[in-house]
């Protein structure tokens, strides 16, 4: 073999083995566990006393003020005597154990069932709200932050400071996977 054969198919082997590891390192990307809620707290919900599966905490009138147990009620007039009681709505007052900075609604214009939101949660689905919000307001002056994904990725949907948004429009409308909130 001559050198100019040698330096031929050194630079093959040399591309070579480039594109293999760059495949390496896209199929551990690929291969790579997805974020887990093993330092999330376990989820609970109750519908008047009794326990529900939190994934069906999106088919009522809800709060989450003892996160992370999520009280749920049959009606939104249930709900709102709860929050009141609470003192961690709308009208929160400093020093309240719990305070909400966004209430969502599975429908436009502020209807059907609701949730309000003082925690943070990285995964939607698990509480049922998955792709399912079409409109919310914001509360207490706080700003948030609304996901397309889990685990906060994707396109985002900002907010702050008791914002009232009666439709998302047909873009983001049961878009988001994750909300939070920011300072």
């Amino acid at each position: 073999m001559n050198a100019e054969q040698f330096d031929e198919e050194w630079a093959v082997f040399r591309r070579s083995s480039v594109s293999f590891l760059i495949g390496l390192v896209f199929l551990g990307q690929l291969m790579a566990p997805a974020p887990t809620a093993a330092s999330e707290p376990t989820l609970s919900a109750d519908m008047g006393g009794h326990a529900i599966p939190a994934i069906q905490v999106g088919q009522y009138y809800c709060h989450d003020f003892d996160y992370p147990r999520i009280h749920c009620f049959p009606t939104d007039a249930r709900l709102e005597q709860a929050v009141a009681a609470y003192g961690a709505g709308p009208l929160a007052t400093p020093g309240s154990a719990s305070v909400a900075y966004v209430r969502v609604f599975q429908d436009a214009s502020f209807s059907g069932n609701s949730m309000y939101i003082s925690a943070d949660y990285p995964d939607l689905d698990s509480i049922g709200w998955n792709d399912k919000i079409s409109s919310f307001y914001g509360l207490n002056n706080l700003a948030g932050a609304f996901y397309q994904n889990a685990y906060y990725t994707g396109l985002v949907y900002s907010f702050c400071c008791n914002t009232q948004v009666t439709y998302v429009g047909n873009v983001y409308n049961d878009m988001f996977s994750s909300v939070q909130h920011t300072p």
